[in-house]
């Protein structure tokens, strides 16, 4: 499996607890639950652990600011964000990690709400990777969000 794709896997995985509890106390547990909805391939599970509002925000930002601090345009852009994670969900599979190994190796928080993890995972064969995955605190919980800002 290819890096962005496994990538954007592990991205898919930290649903499960989050359709219950509606977020989680941790940037740590976002990630382990986007995990294990990939895992379980539960699609819901995965998207309730990602942040798509801040993806949208963050892809408005880059094309035109303005539109970044428009609340329905952001979330037009979030809907469509989540729509295009499904229908790659739905197409292409979710990732294969049931064989991998992953830890968190690394903490970095660039803001309050915002942190950066390195994950490294260890395939069957022993080839190891390393992801930078970031998490974002709103509403008093953690989720997983592709879009890094600035």
């Amino acid at each position: 499996m290819s890096v962005p794709r496994f990538l954007s896997v592990l991205l898919g995985l930290a649903a499960t607890s989050a359709v219950n509890a509606g977020g989680f106390d941790t940037p740590e547990d976002a990630v382990r639950a986007l995990e294990q909805a990939y895992v379980q391939k539960n699609a819901d599970a995965a998207v309730a652990a990602m942040d798509f509002v801040e993806e949208g925000r963050q892809m408005l930002q880059k094309i035109n600011p303005t539109m970044a601090n428009d609340p329905e345009i952001i979330k037009q852009s979030a809907q469509a964000r989540e729509l295009a994670f499904r229908n790659e969900l739905r197409t292409k599979g979710f990732p294969d990690l049931a064989k991998l190994k992953c830890s968190l190796v690394g903490k970095a928080h660039i803001s309050p709400e915002l942190v950066k993890l390195t994950e490294q995972c260890v395939f069957p064969d022993g080839g190891k990777s390393l992801q930078d995955l970031f998490a974002i605190k709103r509403d008093l919980r953690w989720r997983v969000t592709m879009v890094p800002p600035p």
